[in-house]
């Protein structure tokens, strides 16, 4: 009788635990016989693998690695170590019915019988997709940042080292300029484009400095009263060459009459030039430039360029 109750006992229990494996969903829980091919499939397994266990009991479980895992050995090695270390975990691309793959976390363990005979072996597996790509997400994010602060030091130290031969240059013109009644009247001009020159050359080399600021939202403006016109007198000198070189007619109609903004007047510059810029450079050999600014009924400031 008390053998009975025992044998209840426990094949009430091997229910529940069966009961119990079946109704687990977010892992692989599965047996294999001693050749590897599957011999239970819980509710976990047909959700993870897309097979029923109609579908896949009898067969061996190395449809679920890839071909390349297949073509190594990885299946039967796998068996192998662990009948010998008793389990092994594993992790790595697994197939679907589908063919889809996913990345697997996996834990084989040997059941031997009381002789020490391999019986088969225990299988569970985990979907871990999402917890990889977030480490390599986590991966990228750092690499990203690490690369972006390589890019600062680069442009710190190269603006440095561009910025060093302008100084001993504006120096130069800069007395020139304090001195202009010593140089021939010719020169006077031609000294004044080359400091507004290296200025500008000055000033784009600190823009290289601001594309990290403008990503931190820290972007310099030195705001005065600009005088819009000599700015853009200005850029049409930088663009001269340029001009000459196409042999372009550029013709200005200064019709705005509040012409004085408050405005960066190097930035608004460099504006200015890279219209005049690309005006040159969409323009036919012989063609005609015109540049014009106006007010409008508000008393706004209007820049426009035209090319024929």
């Amino acid at each position: 009788m008390g053998d009975n109750g025992s044998t209840v006992v426990l094949s009430q229990t091997a229910e529940q635990f069966h009961i119990l494996v079946d109704s687990v969903e977010e892992y692989a829980i599965y047996m294999l016989d001693a050749d590897g091919r599957v011999v239970t499939w819980n509710t976990g397994a047909q959700k993870i693998k897309g097979y029923t266990a109609q579908e896949i009991i009898g067969k061996n479980f190395a449809c679920f690695y890839t071909a390349e895992d297949v073509a190594a050995g990885r299946p039967q090695r796998n068996l192998l170590e662990a009948g010998r270390r008793g389990h092994v975990r594993d992790q790595g691309v697994r197939i679907r019915k589908d063919g889809s793959t996913f990345e697997a976390e996996v834990v084989i363990t040997v059941l031997r019988d009381p002789h020490g005979n391999v019986r088969g072996y225990s299988k569970v597996t985990r979907d871990i997709t999402d917890q990889v790509r977030s480490r390599e997400y986590e991966a990228e994010k750092i690499a990203a940042l690490k690369a972006s602060k390589a890019k600062d030091d680069f442009l710190a130290a190269l603006s440095h080292e561009l910025r060093t031969p302008l100084t001993p240059a504006l120096a130069a013109v800069s007395y020139m300029e304090e001195n202009a009644e010593k140089l021939p009247q010719e020169f006077v001009e031609d000294v004044q484009l080359i400091k507004r020159n290296v200025k500008l050359q000055a000033r784009l080399i600190d823009d290289l400095l601001d594309l990290t600021r403008i990503t931190r939202g820290k972007l310099r403006l030195d705001v005065e009263v600009c005088d819009t016109h000599a700015v853009i007198h200005n850029a049409v000198e930088i663009a001269g060459s340029a001009i000459a070189s196409k042999k372009l007619k550029v013709s200005t109609k200064f019709n705005a009459k509040e012409y004085h903004i408050s405005a960066d007047c190097i930035r608004l510059q460099q504006v200015f030039w890279n219209l005049i810029n690309n005006a040159v450079k969409f323009t036919a050999p012989g063609g005609e430039i015109e540049i014009r600014t106006f007010n409008d009924e508000r008393g706004r400031f209007h820049y426009a360029v035209r090319t024929g």
